[in-house]
């Protein structure tokens, strides 16, 4: 029956009757203590203590959190740090959005509490809290990509105190990436011959001398493609906008470098032209002759698997972005005389 009992109280309260269930023992253990009668002192005074802890307004702000933990900004993504707690019993009461106010939720859609030993995360998975075996608080938060700051505050709850923690996390000076994993996808390479991004072209001679025509023309739609896909978090989103390009492996195909360069790293499809700008291909026309001229092209599509490990040049704190990179290359032009 007891322990049915306690199941009826919310945590708060149950902090509240431990404090009872001391100063009852305290009681005991007095012999001055016990001349008065037990239970006309002890459990009036339990009944207050649970009555004033249920109040809304709680007896006793601040205290929980060393000062200079109670206000942090910072310009970094953290991982499993540590705030400390001055209570041996706590639990997060809220998260919420320091600025509206709006209690922040899990993927679930519940409002974010922790009483017990474990872990929950913000919706987005930009933070995660965990209470450890140790009892400790342990925070993990990425990385702030946006201009805007983000400003939120976790309340910590222990029997009559409430204190609460504020951050502000803002984006950091600049990013690096460090280290680049790429590892083509075994027999993920597809070789095949295609009119794609061909046209055909009609020559026409009239003179009575040879002739030389231009018909590059016939290849200009023909491209090379890239293509990022990636699940992490930012994964697109810490790269300076001005120069988003990046080198990726080179392209061998039977020992000799077919492809290598930079691509633009973003999320999706990008094209660049296969015919550059200067590129010429001429064909010798007979005199007074006519002709149909079409093109194709054996094409190269390879996927590889990579890992990005990119570095906060404010704070030295890495990261990891993990994808796919899809690539197009075309190998070798065909023209085909009719």
């Amino acid at each position: 029956m007891g322990k049915g009992l306690l199941f009826f109280f919310n945590l708060q309260d149950r902090f509240c009757l431990v404090n009872c269930v001391v100063q009852i023992i305290d009681f005991m253990k007095n012999p001055l203590k016990r001349t008065f009668s037990f239970s006309y002192l002890v459990w009036p005074f339990c009944l207050l203590i649970l009555t004033s802890c249920s109040k809304e307004g709680l007896n006793s702000q601040g205290g929980l959190i060393d000062p200079g933990f109670k206000a942090v900004n910072l310009q970094t993504g953290i991982k499993e740090n540590v705030i400390p707690i001055k209570a041996d019993l706590w639990y997060v009461s809220y998260v919420k959005d320091a600025l509206t106010g709006e209690i922040l939720k899990d993927s679930t859609g519940k409002k974010l509490k922790l009483e017990r030993m474990g872990s929950i995360g913000v919706d987005g998975g930009w933070l995660q809290l965990e209470k450890t075996i140790n009892n400790e608080l342990k925070l993990t938060l990425l990385e702030n990509f946006s201009d805007q700051p983000r400003n939120f505050a976790i309340g910590i709850l222990s029997a009559d105190k409430m204190d609460e923690v504020n951050f502000i996390q803002t984006r950091a000076d600049g990013y690096e990436l460090v280290k680049k994993e790429i590892k083509e996808v075994k027999e993920s390479r597809k070789i095949y011959v295609s009119t794609e991004g061909c046209t055909a072209m009609n020559l026409v001679n009239s003179s009575n001398r040879e002739r030389k025509v231009d018909i590059t023309a016939i290849f200009k739609d023909v491209k090379y493609s890239s293509e990022f896909i990636s699940d992490s978090y930012g994964a697109f989103d810490w790269l300076n906008k001005t120069d988003s390009t990046i080198f990726m492996d080179e392209l061998m195909v039977n020992g000799g470098v077919r492809w290598q360069g930079q691509v633009p790293y973003s999320k999706g499809k990008t094209f660049e032209n296969y015919i550059k700008s200067g590129d010429k291909q001429e064909l010798l026309l007979k005199p007074n002759a006519q002709m149909n001229v079409r093109g194709e092209f054996k094409y190269l599509e390879r996927t590889c698997n990579y890992i990005f490990t990119i570095k906060n040049k404010t704070s030295g704190h890495e990261f990891q972005v993990k994808g796919i990179w899809k690539q197009k290359v075309p190998l070798t032009p065909r023209t085909i005389l009719q």
